[in-house]
């Protein structure tokens, strides 16, 4: 059994993760649109409630920075999401350290071998830490055997 809903009630008022290249300025141009951003991405990791901004959810996947929710949020003419404003997230990977395996000394790179912008380093074999170039695309938080890693926004 997976613990990630026991997470969720222990952490209720996380935020949500705000799309890659979102200009925070312009979002409530968001609230009155039908959300093209949604379909458009290839990796299913969009998501948008009625009248509400869209936000990532990575608990399966990451953000491959592929833009195509940029292209979709221009075709609607509101350019919420703008590419000018680099590949990252405003958010950053958190190591549960009770719960990670390497921190049990157990060897495990999951998390290391999938991120793209090797943003994560261990000391020797165990002991990872998150460094400033990550980018919040959350690859790592899917393939973690044991949910040890979340995405927290920035600011929040």
């Amino acid at each position: 059994m997976r613990r990630k809903p026991f997470k969720d009630l222990l952490n209720p008022s996380k935020s949500p993760i705000p799309l890659p290249y979102f200009n925070p300025e312009k979002a409530d141009a968001c609230l009155e649109c039908s959300g093209e951003c949604v379909p458009s991405c290839p990796e299913k990791i969009i998501f948008k409630a009625e009248e509400n901004k869209p936000y990532l959810r990575v608990e399966q996947r990451g953000c491959i920075f592929c833009k195509k929710c940029v292209l979709a949020c221009e075709s609607t003419g509101f350019k919420v999401l703008e590419e000018a404003r680099g590949d990252l997230i405003q958010a950053i990977a958190q190591i549960d350290l009770s719960t990670c395996l390497s921190y049990q000394k157990v060897i495990c790179f999951s998390c290391k071998d999938i991120c793209m912008v090797d943003a994560i380093h261990f000391t020797g074999l165990f002991y990872p830490s998150i460094q400033t170039s990550c980018t919040g695309c959350g690859m790592c938080v899917g393939v973690c055997p044991t949910q040890a890693i979340q995405l927290i926004t920035q600011g929040g």
